[in-house]
């Protein structure tokens, strides 16, 4: 979600050249300039279940867009997000009090605490480095991995 120009795509198969990769973004620009050899379809995070996607994938990246979302779009999207993450999900989320630089054009951040939250009621555990793994998919990690 968040693909932009799809730039983890040819990273991805390079490392691992059967991979079936699928992107989403907003972007027209990106999407006609590098939607067909990207695989990537034109719309945003409140639009993945009326995208043909699978049902879940192995690795779901939300890098660089979460903090883009107001409260509403963000608790709706991690539900959809959720709901496809069969493995692990890296999600780049800046809380208030975060150090961060570059394109800060977004809503405020809240507090830790409240994305904490909304991460835990769509099902998604921490397990480090802003990854996370669905509820159902916890047996398969380690115990030192699951977040403390």
């Amino acid at each position: 979600m968040g693909a932009g120009e799809g730039n983890w795509q040819p990273v991805l198969k390079k490392l691992r050249p059967r991979v079936l990769y699928d992107g989403v973004d907003p972007s027209a620009y990106a999407i006609a300039r590098y939607g067909a050899r990207r695989r990537l379809q034109l719309g945003g995070i409140e639009q993945l279940d009326a995208l043909p996607l699978r049902d879940t994938y192995d690795l779901v990246v939300c890098c660089g867009m979460l903090n883009y979302l107001d409260a509403e779009q963000f608790t709706h999207g991690m539900a959809r997000v959720a709901a496809r993450t069969g493995g692990v999900a890296y999600l780049e989320i800046f809380a208030d009090g975060d150090a961060f630089e570059g394109d800060t054009h977004w809503p405020t951040p809240k507090p830790a605490a409240w994305y904490q939250r909304v991460l835990r009621r769509t099902g998604l555990l921490p397990i480090g480095m802003q990854c996370y793994v669905a509820k159902a998919e916890q047996g398969r990690i380690a115990r030192m991995e699951r977040g403390w």
